[in-house]
């Protein structure tokens, strides 16, 4: 047995990285659920028990406005408006900009991977604000994406948002940690030998 478990931890050694990296991703989540208690459709948010509604909800408008300003910035939208946290076109066609739409989940996950996860601090300090926006414009992006996507075919919204971009998110999260698992981290440890 203890040869099995030596030749189990050997043949995983390669993937060590991203055996913890899927470890951090679960744990990250699943303790997300647990302090985090958010009910969608009223946007009420508490977190540790202390009610959060009022500023993610100012975070909301605030994504919506970036939203809204990116997307029209675009050819042919004339006829896109924004109420609050609601950008839609002239038919009613649109996304409501909700806590969860905000990236911050993303945000959290990936910032506490990337945090625990080895390598030079020197190097986190510029790798990890310059990856947080990354992946805050690819949250107005994802959002502008859906917009346009369903103006005319409301029934494409759950596909899009739960399906393609949300996977997108996650897809991007993983390459950010993979630049800095094979290119800065490796390349720091080379260059101390």
């Amino acid at each position: 047995m203890k040869k099995y478990i030596s030749d189990l931890t050997q043949s995983l050694k390669p993937y060590a990285g991203i055996i913890y990296f899927v470890v951090m991703l679960l744990g990250t989540h699943f303790l997300w659920k647990w302090v985090v208690d958010g009910d969608l459709n009223s946007q009420h948010i508490a977190i540790f028990g202390k009610n959060c509604t009022e500023q993610f909800y100012h975070l909301s408008q605030f994504t919506a406005r970036l939203v809204y300003w990116f997307s029209s910035i675009f050819p042919g939208t004339d006829d896109l408006y924004l109420y609050d946290t609601h950008i839609y076109f002239y038919n009613n066609n649109g996304v409501n900009i909700i806590w969860g739409c905000t990236g911050v989940k993303q945000l959290y996950i990936y910032l506490t991977i990337m945090i625990l996860y080895p390598g030079p601090w020197k190097k986190k300090l510029w790798y990890l604000p310059l990856t947080a926006f990354i992946l805050f414009c690819y949250n107005i992006f994802r959002i502008s994406a859906i917009l346009f996507l369903i103006q005319d075919h409301i029934e494409r919204f759950e596909f899009l948002h739960e399906g393609v971009f949300r996977y997108l998110y996650y897809i991007i999260i993983f390459l950010l940690w993979v630049y800095w698992e094979e290119i800065i981290r490796k390349k720091s440890v080379k260059s101390r030998k």
